[in-house]
C-alpha cells in the first residue's frame, strides 16, 4: 500500500522538496488507511468492556454457558491486544509530541548558556592576529561543498542512523526508509 500510494503522487520541484511533500501526503493517506483498517481504538475497548461487562453480570446472576465462557476469553484477548496497539500508539504521539516542542528545560539551559558566552565581560578586548596563517579550501574543497549528494551518500547516511529516530515532523523515521528504500531513494 505504501509503495503504491508514493508512486501515485506526483513529483514536482526538487527533490528534497519532492521527498517532503511525498511524506505529508503520506501521512495522511496512512491516517485514513489506520481508520479503515483499525478503527478507533478507544471505540473499541469501550464497546469490549461493555460487552465483558455484560457477560459478567449475566454470570453472576446465573452462570454462562460454554459459547459464552469462550466469548468471555476471546473478547479479554482482543482487550489485551487492543490495549497494546492503544499503549504503541501513546508512545508514538509522546515521541512525535516531543520532537515537536522538544525538552523545554534543556532548551532554556541552553538559551541560558547561549547569551551567557555572548555577553559575558572580558577586561582584554584586543584580538591579536600576529602572523597567524588562516588555512584556506582548495577549489576541489569549495566544489565539494557544492556539490549535490550521490545515492550511495544519502544512503550511507541513512543507515548510520539509529532507526527509531525521525528526521521530520512528519514521524516517518529512519526504519521505514530503510524499509520502503527501493522506491523512496528516489
Amino acid at each position: 500500500m505504501v509503495k503504491d500510494k508514493w508512486n501515485s503522487f506526483p513529483v514536482q520541484g526538487n527533490r528534497i522538496v519532492s521527498f517532503k511533500e511525498k511524506l505529508k501526503l503520506l501521512k495522511s493517506k496512512l491516517k485514513v488507511w489506520n481508520r479503515e483498517v483499525f478503527g478507533n481504538l478507544h471505540v473499541e475497548k469501550r464497546r469490549i468492556l461493555n460487552e465483558l461487562e455484560e457477560l459478567d453480570n449475566r454470570d453472576c446472576i446465573g452462570g454462562l454457558e460454554e459459547s459464552e465462557r469462550l466469548n468471555r476469553m476471546a473478547l479479554t484477548s482482543r482487550l489485551v491486544e487492543n490495549d497494546e496497539k492503544l499503549e504503541s500508539l501513546l508512545c508514538q504521539k509522546a515521541r512525535a509530541s516531543w520532537f515537536k516542542s522538544g525538552d523545554s528545560c534543556t532548551v532554556r539551559l541552553e538559551a541560558k548558556k547561549l547569551f551567557e558566552a555572548r555577553f559575558m565581560a572580558t577586561k582584554d578586548l584586543g584580538v591579536r592576529l600576529d602572523e597567524v596563517e588562516f588555512k584556506t579550501l582548495t577549489l576541489r574543497d569549495k566544489e565539494g561543498l557544492v556539490a549535490g549528494f550521490t545515492e550511495k551518500e544519502v544512503k550511507d547516511a541513512v543507515w548510520q542512523c539509529e532507526g527509531s529516530k525521525s528526521p521530520g515532523p512528519y514521524g516517518f523515521n529512519f526504519n521505514f526508509i530503510r524499509k520502503s528504500w527501493d522506491f523512496v531513494k528516489a
